[in-house]
């Protein structure tokens, strides 16, 4: 029977990575040049690409001007119309106070003074 620190030993050296050699200068130095030319081709095409959409978008936008119209604000007035949600709860009258403004009567005769 083998004793428990030997067998936690074993386990580790097989569990422990096999040493390696270390590479050289000049495979390291290719290996990181080759990393650096494939991104700057990667971020070369990502701007090519977004040049290219921009100019597409333009070229998109830059069609016949649209004619300007202009609106009457007797036409505006006659085709819209608003009403608030809380005008359901609110009695019907026969006038609407916005649209028909009625006089306003003084409470006094302007020759009696003010009204204290």
């Amino acid at each position: 029977m083998q004793h428990p620190d030997e067998t936690l030993q074993t386990r580790v050296r097989e569990a422990w990575p096999k040493p390696s050699r270390t590479p050289t200068f000049e495979t390291a130095w290719t290996a990181a040049e080759q990393r650096r030319r494939a991104g700057r081709y990667k971020y070369g095409l990502g701007t090519a690409a977004a040049a290219i959409a921009a100019a597409v978008i333009v070229l998109l936008n830059s069609g016949a001007p649209e004619q300007e119209r202009y609106v009457e604000v007797a036409d505006l007035m006659d085709s819209t119309y608003w009403e608030a949600p809380s005008d359901a709860l609110l009695p019907s009258r026969e006038f609407d106070i916005y649209q028909d403004l009625p006089v306003l009567f003084e409470s006094t005769e302007p020759a009696e003074g003010a009204l204290l």
